[in-house]
């Protein structure tokens, strides 16, 4: 048998590498005399070198004790969580009659674009304490100035809520001007920074980069000077005054979309609002910063925290308390009578007055008052056994998948006051409608980025958060339209009553109000809130 061999044609790589370099050279040479194959570099700096490095150490020393201790300053992603099967919204395109159909998720990607992308906070309040102090023990009466005309409406439980709405000249302004209807938080009201600070964007005219819109502030029974009517107070999760205030705005503005936005305690109210309410909700869209999803987990990390119990449980304890006795003290026979749920009670709430001070705990006050008279007797199981049962009943993440109108919620996972290591992931994704952003830092309702106050005393109070607020803000002027429709009313002995339209509130027979008074001017930036009480909580 013959084989037959198969040439292959080979090649020494070696041997043609060094032709063809012979080759090139040569041509090269030919047209290039002075040409250089290889240029002689210079031997590097050793001392420079090494001096580079001895600066480098220290640097990276300190960096990694700072990120130890927690106040480390650097920039950290926003993380976002979406909903898994967003809904789709019917939009104004362009603001034109035009519909546009558009997933929920997408139409706040294509609008809120600072949520893409990074937060970083200023280098002197590089961690939540420091943010969330700032936000407490900062002067911030020389800047966002605004002014409100305040309306008291009497509700039908006896109640008394006041109504702050700014410019001072809306009445003034074309019928369908969107207005944004604000939640404070603990015992906040119209006068706190953080609200102050979206509000006097919201106010600005369009000319001069601000919405040109109207704002109206729910300021809670006994908050910001408010008077207390009746034994029943407020809490995270009582949503009756919000909806009694939007039905009245909703009657008073009918053409004028409304979009909420609630900060801490308020953000609670908004969420559970508009998850109780679902497609008949009156508001158009929300935006919650700061939300205590989880009560009972805040909680928790209030109380057992030996720093967070004694700092900040014990700062949000007191604030409680000396709004409460402000109310018993004006008139006690309202709580001491014997229907009232606190009657059996007063002896303690007294004996934590007495002894307020660092050893307060907010869970303690919530036990003694808040989960007795935070609520109607008619809804939920008020009065509650216990903090705990009033916690699990009220926490905003049980209402996350009611919500049926886009809503947008921030939270910082440094914040020291809401406990962001316990966020309701799986809620929040199977929500059809929320979409929320995660930033590293920010604190509780901080988020300051400006410069050091020395610096710059007006532009250090400057805050990242006011970026995705108005770029929400903004598309919800231009795409959404009015919500709930318009509100037939009855009125019967100076009482307004809602006959037709809106939608049914819980603890309320009947849906309606009493105009007490209006027409005080408040002026937001020289009203601290009630005497003694921390503001910024």
């Amino acid at each position: 048998m013959i084989s037959k061999q198969v040439e292959t044609p080979y090649t020494d790589s070696e041997t043609d590498i060094d032709g063809n370099t012979d080759q090139r050279r040569s041509s090269i040479d030919k047209d290039n005399l002075n040409y250089k194959p290889f240029t002689k570099r210079s031997a590097p700096n050793i001392i420079l070198f090494k001096f580079q490095e001895i600066l480098t150490f220290p640097s990276q020393l300190f960096f990694a004790l700072t990120g130890l201790m927690g106040i480390a300053n650097y920039v950290r992603q926003i993380v976002q969580i979406v909903p898994t099967r967003p809904a789709t919204l019917s939009i104004r395109r362009n603001g034109t009659n035009l519909v546009e159909e558009i997933k929920v998720d997408k139409w706040i990607k294509d609008n809120v674009k600072s949520i893409q992308g990074v937060f970083k906070p200023a280098w002197w309040v590089p961690n939540g304490h420091l943010q969330t102090f700032y936000t407490v023990l900062g002067d911030f009466t020389k800047v966002d100035k605004v002014h409100y005309i305040r309306t008291y409406l009497r509700l039908p439980d006896g109640g008394t809520i006041g109504i702050d709405v700014t410019p001072e000249d809306h009445d003034n302004f074309d019928p369908k001007t969107p207005t944004v209807v604000v939640c404070h938080g603990l015992t906040g009201g119209s006068h706190e920074s953080y609200v102050r600070n979206i509000l006097s964007w919201v106010i600005r005219p369009k000319a001069e980069g601000g919405m040109g819109a109207r704002a109206a502030v729910i300021n809670f029974r006994g908050c910001a000077g408010v008077p207390v009517t009746s034994p029943q107070m407020y809490s995270a999760g009582t949503t009756m005054d919000l909806a009694s205030a939007v039905h009245f705005l909703r009657h008073r503005y009918p053409s004028s979309p409304l979009h909420g936005i609630g900060f801490s305690l308020g953000a609670s109210v908004l969420s559970r609002y508009l998850g109780e309410v679902g497609e008949s909700s009156l508001l158009s869209s929300g935006i919650i910063l700061g939300c205590p999803w989880d009560l009972s987990l805040m909680s928790h990390k209030l109380d057992h925290d030996w720093f967070t119990s004694r700092v900040y449980s014990s700062a949000l304890g007191q604030n409680v308390l000396k709004l409460f006795f402000k109310a018993y003290d004006a008139n006690p026979p309202m709580f001491n009578n014997d229907k009232s749920p606190i009657k059996e009670f007063m002896d303690d709430l007294k004996i934590q007055r007495k002894t307020m001070g660092s050893n307060t705990r907010l869970r303690k006050v919530d036990d003694l008052m808040v989960c007795k008279i935070g609520g109607p007797r008619n809804i939920g199981a008020w009065p509650f056994e216990n903090a705990e049962a009033y916690y699990r009943w009220a926490s905003p993440k049980r209402m996350i998948n009611g919500v049926k109108v886009p809503l947008l919620a921030i939270n910082a996972f440094d914040d020291p006051v809401v406990d962001c290591t316990a966020l309701p992931l799986e809620e929040l994704k199977s929500s059809s409608h929320v979409v929320t952003a995660i930033t590293g830092s920010g604190g509780h309702l901080g988020w300051f980025d400006g410069p050091f106050p020395l610096w710059s005393s007006m532009k250090s109070k400057s805050r990242w958060v006011l970026k995705p607020v108005s770029e929400f803000f903004i598309a919800a002027a231009r795409d959404l339209d009015v919500a709930g429709g318009n509100l037939q009313i009855q009125e019967e002995e100076g009482w307004d009553w809602v006959v037709e339209g809106g939608h049914d509130i819980p603890g309320l027979a009947r849906r309606g109000w009493k105009v007490l008074k209006e027409g005080e001017m408040v002026k937001g930036e020289g009203d601290e809130g009630e005497n003694g009480v921390l503001q910024g909580l």
